[in-house]
């Protein structure tokens, strides 16, 4: 049964919805803030009235890796112990005034400026500030259960993604190829619609119009980067390492096969080359649609071995037709060169999705028009 682009089942969407990257955050999120001012409310004095700040410490910190997380952990605890001594040095010289607060922000701007701290560096003027404001003539007590709680909230925060919500983004990996390879296909069957009409295909602005698939290889890549980081120090990537390296290959096959149709577009529609004749136009465009037929319909995720045969018998009649063209030397190069990256791409792709189909179930997309 081909892939039907129809509407997504209610549990599809269901599924979609609670895997979806911001629902992971917000879960997270939430039960580390909440665990983290309980905590913070144990302390005892004055510590725990300051418990909320244990709750900010934990959400500063969650992100969707555990690897990030930690470092993130870190970055925090090192960002508030810099403004809070940064504001102990101007109270040691001056009361609270707006020259001493301008003097915190300005310094703690500058001193947040230090690289390593990345993300948590606007901790360092804010604190500054808050020790000002808050911590009056003698800021220890406050500032001593400022740090207890942030430190509190951040190791709160590290551990609860760390045991009981570690994301590895299976469902935005599979999401991603699956709509790279719709767009891709989508481009396909626009480069053989060019092929197939004689004079549009040498129009100006024929290259233009083609659908751009930049925006889905670029969600592919980001894709896999993230992938990539979720799995460092994640007790639960053994477990799906299998599906990740088979994903991983999918999506930069894909990648690469954009790449490659793209360039031969380029090639092969330029209003300044030397034209295709007649019958190279015309298996360079049956090349494209199965090529695209192959990329739109799938047998439960494993490509048909009818269209996989009628892929290749696309490539096999292109090399004999540039084999026996008597035409221009460049129109033979351009078919042939677009004949080899066809078959490349048609190899690289069902080995991988192949893999990929095999190890994992494919996130229904939007559908196709």
């Amino acid at each position: 049964m081909a892939e039907r682009f129809g509407r997504p089942s209610p549990r599809a969407m269901i599924s979609m919805a609670w895997h979806h990257p911001m629902s992971a955050l917000a879960a997270k999120s939430a039960a580390a803030a909440g665990l983290a001012f309980w905590l913070g409310g144990l302390l005892p004095g004055d510590l725990g009235e300051y418990r909320y700040y244990a709750a900010l410490g934990a959400y500063t910190v969650m992100y969707p890796s555990v690897s990030d997380s930690l470092t993130q952990a870190a970055r925090a605890v090192v960002a508030v112990l810099l403004g809070a001594l940064l504001a102990m040095g101007l109270q040691l010289t001056a009361w609270t005034n707006p020259i001493t607060v301008a003097l915190a922000i300005g310094l703690g701007v500058l001193v947040g400026a230090w690289r390593w701290l990345r993300d948590q560096t606007t901790w360092v003027p804010v604190v500054a500030l808050f020790v000002l404001a808050v911590g009056g003539p003698r800021p220890e007590g406050y500032v001593e259960a400022y740090v207890v709680q942030i430190v509190l909230g951040a190791l709160v925060g590290a551990a609860v993604n760390f045991v009981a919500f570690t994301p590895l983004p299976i469902h935005e990996l599979q999401k991603s190829t699956t709509d790279l390879r719709r767009e891709l296909a989508r481009q396909l069957r626009a480069v053989a619609n060019a092929l197939a009409d004689d004079g549009g295909s040498r129009a100006e602005g024929v290259l233009a119009g083609l659908p751009d698939v930049s925006p889905a290889r670029e969600r592919v890549r980001l894709a896999i980067a993230q992938a990539r980081r979720a799995r460092k120090g994640n007790p639960r990537a053994p477990r799906t390492a299998h599906i990740h390296r088979a994903l991983f290959d999918l999506g930069e096959t894909l990648q690469r096969c954009s790449t490659s149709v793209e360039s031969m577009a380029v090639v092969i529609l330029d209003p300044n080359a030397q034209p295709l004749t007649d019958n190279l136009r015309r298996r360079t465009a049956d090349l494209m649609i199965a090529l695209a037929t192959l990329f739109e319909e799938l047998e439960h995720e494993v490509p048909d071995e009818q269209q996989v045969a009628a892929a290749r018998a696309s490539v096999d009649g292109l090399i004999d037709a540039v084999e026996n063209e008597t035409g221009g030397r460049e129109s033979r190069y351009v078919a042939a060169a677009a004949a080899v990256s066809g078959l490349r791409c048609l190899e690289a792709f069902v080995t991988a999705q192949r893999r990929s189909g095999a190890d994992a179930t494919v996130v229904p997309g939007p559908p196709l028009p």
